[in-house]
């Protein structure tokens, strides 16, 4: 009789706490229309056959059978298939998974032939469980995505971290008071998501979809109201004006001012200060 056994070390494992939210299952049949579009969560592409590419914010990206594709939160992209060789892929939607990449667009794109077989079988189980929805297939189905992603990660250009999946909004709600609070500073979309540790489209996105307006049109307003203020209650030249809340020229705020207010900054000043 032979014998061999194997313990796992006695370290704590993380707690990997983000969340399945879908699968679905898709092939091109001639019928399909492309058009950008983000979601709120990361999304985890398998291509089971076929060629084509992936549009990715600004880039395109060739894929084929075992592409697999991770898309973050907030990044614009589509799907174009090859006619002649159609796209028949699986996707999963997760919440609080944020891919790490060195991209300025936060998506992955891995060659996953060495475990596409494995990678394979973590998509069609949770498939399996999803449409039987038989007991404890939810469970069941977080355990498979775990799998998943652990698997993913062995290869050591990939990485993932946890978010709170409210952690847009908050992030949003830090990157309005800091505008408020500094519109007077040089801010850049790219500075104003440094300062919130994400990236500029997440943060462009996930502004737009909060407040209705993106980060920077956001900033022109908060600068155009205190630039109101400061014609009222101050004698400062307009020239002081521009450079006290944050605008490049004199030129470019009065050019802002007239387009937003419809007034002149010197007309809006004549109407507005009591003598």
């Amino acid at each position: 009789m032979s014998n061999r056994k194997l313990n796992l070390e006695n370290k704590a494992l993380p707690e990997l706490s983000f969340r399945l939210l879908s699968i679905s299952s898709s092939k091109y049949e001639g019928d399909w229309t492309s058009f950008p579009h983000s979601h709120r969560f990361t999304e985890i592409f398998f291509i089971k056959s076929g060629t084509g590419y992936m549009q990715i914010e600004n880039e395109t990206v060739p894929v084929e059978a075992n592409s697999l594709v991770l898309i973050g939160a907030q990044v614009l992209h589509t799907e174009f298939s090859n006619s002649s060789d159609p796209l028949d892929y699986y996707v999963l939607g997760v919440e609080g998974l944020k891919i790490n990449t060195d991209r300025p667009a936060e998506y992955s794109i891995v060659n996953s032939s060495v475990n596409s077989p494995t990678i394979r079988l973590c998509f069609e189980s949770i498939l399996r469980e999803m449409h039987s929805k038989q007991q404890c297939y939810e469970e069941i189905c977080q355990h498979y995505l775990a799998i998943l992603i652990l698997l993913i990660c062995r290869k050591d250009y990939v990485s993932y971290e946890l978010v709170d999946p409210q952690n847009s909004s908050r992030e949003c709600h830090k990157a309005k008071r800091y505008i408020e609070e500094n519109y007077h500073d040089k801010i850049t979309l790219s500075s104003l998501a440094d300062n919130c540790n994400i990236t500029k489209y997440y943060l462009s996105h996930q502004f737009t979809e909060l407040y209705g307006k993106s980060p920077i049109a956001y900033l022109t307003e908060v600068r155009i109201a205190a630039a109101k203020d400061l014609l009222i209650t101050t004698s400062h030249s307009i020239e002081e004006i521009a450079s006290i809340t944050g605008f490049s020229s004199s030129s470019y705020f009065s050019q802002t001012f007239q387009k937003m207010c419809h007034i002149s900054p010197q007309q809006y000043r004549k109407a507005h200060v009591v003598l």
